[in-house]
């Protein structure tokens, strides 16, 4: 009867260890498919601004040249202008 008490006793032991060890095993499975996907979506992330870094480029480029082609719209308006005082102060004086 002693020895059956035993046997049992060992068996639940052994048992309870199997369980625990196998609760460990799918808890480190578990932290290393969560790391995995934490390092996935860093990868994700870092893509991510990448684009967005040559988009903003671009759009600095653009705005460049749309700043440059306004600048030069307006020098040509005030050599225009220029040119139109100059002529009409010629006409006024040459009337005189």
């Amino acid at each position: 009867m002693e020895r059956k008490r035993r046997m049992s006793s060992n068996q639940s032991i052994s048992g309870l260890k199997d369980f625990i060890n196998e609760k460990f095993d799918n808890h480190e499975e578990l932290e290393a498919l969560r790391f995995k996907r934490i390092d996935e979506l860093i990868s994700s992330f870092g893509k991510e601004i990448d684009s967005n870094e040559e988009t903003i480029k671009r759009v600095h480029t653009r705005v460049d040249r749309i700043e440059t082609r306004i600048k030069t719209v307006q020098g040509m308006g005030t050599a225009a202008g220029g040119i139109l005082a100059a002529v009409a102060t010629w006409l006024g004086m040459s009337k005189s």
